[in-house]
């Protein structure tokens, strides 16, 4: 199965957010402004705040942020939110990402269990785990988990 929608990340001095919409307009939102931190998903003008595992969606939350900060650095954008197309793949268990930085510069952001892939134009970058110990694997894991609460929404 492959579910496509949108991604907008914010990054600012005191404020983080990650929201994902899916085709059938479910939103799923982490949010961490100063030391409030929010997760809900939302759904036909109802909502349900999350209150289990916040702590791993925050985690969740400043690893894509770290990620954004290396294809801001790449890109030279000067962006604090980043929108764009999605598609996760489950059977191959492949997030595709690609923000949209500037009008005549392509990004993509690719994650599979084993790395990370930042490429933006000619420039390749590729982790295995990020400095503050961020893997992959909890990535896919947790945006499938993500992606699951929103199914089950339906």
């Amino acid at each position: 199965m492959i579910i496509r929608g949108l991604v907008a990340i914010t990054r600012n001095h005191n404020v983080r957010s990650l929201s994902i919409v899916t085709q059938d307009n479910t939103l799923f939102t982490i949010q961490q402004i100063s030391n409030t931190k929010y997760v809900s998903l939302v759904k036909d003008g109802k909502s349900i705040h999350i209150e289990d595992e916040v702590d791993k969606y925050i985690t969740f939350l400043k690893s894509f942020i770290s990620i954004i900060n290396i294809v801001s650095q790449i890109s030279q954008s000067r962006y604090y939110t980043f929108l764009g197309e999605f598609k996760y793949n489950f059977k191959k268990k492949k997030f595709n990402y690609e923000p949209y930085v500037d009008l005549m510069k392509k990004v993509s952001i690719k994650v599979s269990t084993k790395s990370v892939q930042i490429v933006v134009g000619d420039v390749v970058k590729k982790f295995k785990r990020s400095k503050s110990g961020y893997t992959p694997e909890f990535l896919i894991n947790t945006i499938e988990e993500i992606l699951n609460r929103m199914i089950e929404w339906r």
